[in-house]
């Protein structure tokens, strides 16, 4: 798509609830982010302020599947959800699989579900475009947005400027927390989320997560996230998840502490775009790739023996 404008008929269909002008919006916003600004400032004054919930966690613990059991969840208490599912893109091509929605089969068809697939195209955990589609998703009418990250390594905190809440998904047995350890990430975790409890090793990754926050001194005893067991995969225990979650979003909106991170989240994604522009400007003015080749090729002819 280009610079054209977006019809007066997509926007009146998207108001009343058409999916299809919902998914060429996303699409807009996805593919075209000089249009980011322009068509916030339609969206901005129908955003109902949905709860956004962060899922993340490393490769292989089931987020996808913990996702649609949340949906399901919402779906009973006749909650519409809108899902932000990021696949990793390719280093070379660029390309995503977008293979979640294949483990999201059961609530992929529901009328009060809508799921969209991203590639990630960055390092940060997301695609560039998430808090974006998020807005459309807002606006849309969705009551939760689940945004469901790639898998996470030592430096995808970009969930953070996304979500309200964020949920760490983590599996027995697979020595991940010292990952997580590393990189920061159970800090900024809302609320731990044991899957595949059935498996040996649940109750020991539980202590262990105990142990670590009740040894931590930036995190005061009062305040450990809550840490639950389940397994997404056979159902058991998601409706404890989603009960803690719903208490959770409660606390933060009736403590201000919601607004407050919203704040947070509007402030950072000011930052990043300024430093967007202001690179994007560099770039266009000078010589870049040819200064940076010149510069490459002077630092390796001075290596030469």
């Amino acid at each position: 798509m280009n610079d054209e404008r977006i019809s007066e008929a997509l926007w009146t269909r998207f108001f009343n609830g058409d999916k299809l002008a919902c998914a060429r919006l996303i699409t807009r916003v996805d593919n075209n982010p000089q249009d980011v600004p322009a068509i916030r400032d339609r969206l901005f004054p129908h955003m109902r302020h949905a709860v956004r919930v962060g899922i993340t966690g490393p490769p292989g613990v089931g987020k996808s599947t913990i996702t649609a059991a949340l949906a399901r969840q919402a779906l009973v208490k006749g909650k519409s959800v809108g899902i932000i599912a990021v696949d990793p893109s390719s280093p070379f091509t660029g390309g995503a699989f977008l293979g979640d929605r294949v483990r999201m089969q059961q609530v992929a068809g529901q009328r009060k579900v809508f799921i969209r697939s991203l590639a990630s195209r960055s390092g940060g955990g997301l695609s560039p475009s998430t808090p974006y589609v998020a807005d459309v998703f807002d606006a849309f009418g969705m009551d939760l947005i689940l945004i469901e990250t790639v898998g996470v390594g030592q430096a995808e905190l970009d969930v953070l400027r996304c979500a309200d809440t964020i949920m760490l998904v983590l599996q027995p047995s697979t020595g991940d927390i010292i990952q997580m350890l590393k990189a920061g990430i159970m800090e900024t975790a809302d609320m731990f989320v044991v899957n595949k409890a059935d498996l040996p090793g649940a109750s020991h990754l539980v202590d262990t997560i105990r142990f670590i926050f009740a040894t931590s001194t930036v995190v005061s005893p009062d305040n450990i996230p809550p840490i639950i067991e389940a397994s997404a995969l056979n159902d058991t225990g998601m409706d404890d998840v989603f009960d803690v979650l719903t208490r959770r979003v409660a606390v933060m909106q009736k403590t201000g502490r919601m607004m407050e991170k919203r704040r947070e989240r509007m402030v950072m994604e000011i930052v990043e775009a300024v430093k967007s522009y202001l690179w994007d400007q560099y770039e266009a003015g000078s010589r870049f790739l040819e200064q940076l080749t010149g510069i490459a090729s002077e630092l390796v002819d001075s290596g030469r023996s």
